[in-house]
């Protein structure tokens, strides 16, 4: 093609040579190549919330769609003057337990975390995180070609004697997830503090709590403390994705210091997130008692797949998330094929580097029912 070898010229190198894809599974492919229903497939592989959101987000959430030629932003609204960004903002920082301006919403964790490295990260900055964490962390990085150092996981969990010898005073940022995707393993309050403690105060520490809600072990490290104490370097991630189940709609944001949020709000687009996500996020943090029996729900059956998985043989990572990481013994891939003929899906641990296990989202009662009868049989092969 003419020009192609001068448009090539253009592209920017650090996105040339990011060499990643987000993983996914093409369900209806599988169907069709195993004989399976969709409304038969148990999809255990993307840590969805599989109680849905609170009925009164739906209903919030539908009738905004009545407003769907106007964009979300201060205007007229049923004859009062609203600004549907600040009523999440000031909603959200309720439920944090924080200042308004020191909350920064966006349409998922993924764009807000891009947000953040477009706030922090130069050209050639140096980045640490841990290979066996989420994905998303090092690609925002890569895009604004850092530097990513990697620490691996230590017994599933981040090391954070290894994470403060790796860090020097050129390190721009840290990324950690506790709890962690994949592991669902969390960092402790004093592993946290400690590292917090002894990093330069010119490097961010970035905590992603997606799964925050899951946690029931109180040694857990809640970062909005440190931020809450001073530490304005720390900046925490958070989503309406997981506890409160509203993926689909996209609502995700950061907790930092004001000015970092003030940064982000300079970057970010004027219509960034639609209407209906916004009165979701509104009507679902004005029903907690909905999400409360959500994660009720889901930490039994995060105790109930992992006792039964252990009796089969399995060696399950205790997990503070909506899922758990269990070792088979058999190749993940093997095993994901296995279990995708049963019609259950999950996720290979493999490209986490973890060759033998596999990654299972804590679906309804009859889907975690199912997931072990499958797990079963798949053993038995």
């Amino acid at each position: 093609m003419i020009g192609a070898d001068m448009l090539a010229r253009s592209f920017r190198t650090a996105v040339c040579d990011i060499d990643f894809e987000w993983p996914t599974v093409n369900l209806l492919d599988a169907c069709r190549q195993y004989g399976l229903e969709i409304d038969d497939v148990a999809y255990l592989a993307a840590n969805e919330n599989p109680y849905g959101p609170s009925p009164k987000a739906l209903a919030a959430a539908t009738e905004s769609l009545s407003l769907a030629r106007v964009y979300p932003s201060p205007s007229l609204r049923y004859d009062e003057l609203r600004n549907e960004y600040a009523e999440v903002r000031d909603a959200l920082a309720a439920y944090c337990g924080v200042p308004a301006d020191m909350v920064m919403p966006g349409p998922g964790s993924e764009t807000v975390l891009r947000y953040v490295t477009q706030v922090f990260v130069d050209p050639g900055d140096e980045i640490v995180t841990a290979p066996e964490s989420y994905s998303g962390h090092p690609w925002a990085c890569q895009i604004m070609a850092a530097d990513v150092r990697y620490v691996p996981l230590r017994d599933y969990r981040f090391d954070i004697d290894a994470f403060l010898a790796t860090v020097s005073d050129r390190t721009k940022m840290v990324w950690l997830c506790s709890p962690n995707n994949p592991t669902g393993t969390i960092i402790t309050d004093v592993e946290l503090r400690r590292l917090v403690a002894n990093v330069p105060a010119s490097t961010v520490i970035v905590c992603d709590q997606a799964y925050q809600e899951l946690v029931d072990d109180p040694s857990w490290g809640d970062a909005t403390q440190l931020l809450l104490e001073g530490h304005r370097n720390v900046v925490v991630l958070r989503t309406m994705s997981k506890a409160f189940g509203l993926a689909g709609l996209r609502m995700g944001h950061a907790i930092a210091d004001p000015e970092v949020c003030s940064l982000i709000d300079r970057i970010r687009e004027p219509y960034y997130i639609s209407g209906p996500s916004c009165a979701a996020t509104l009507a679902a943090l004005d029903d907690l008692d909905w999400c409360r029996e959500v994660v009720r729900k889901l930490q039994a059956g995060r105790r109930w797949v992992t006792q039964q998985l252990t009796e089969l043989g399995c060696t399950v990572v205790p997990s503070q998330c909506n899922f758990v990481l269990a070792d088979t013994g058999v190749a993940a891939g093997v095993m994901y094929d296995r279990l995708l003929r049963r019609g259950v899906v999950v996720r290979p641990g493999d490209i986490w580097g973890y060759d033998t296990h596999l990654r299972i989202s804590i679906g309804t009662d009859e889907e975690n029912r199912r997931l072990v009868a499958a797990m079963a049989a798949a053993l038995a092969e």
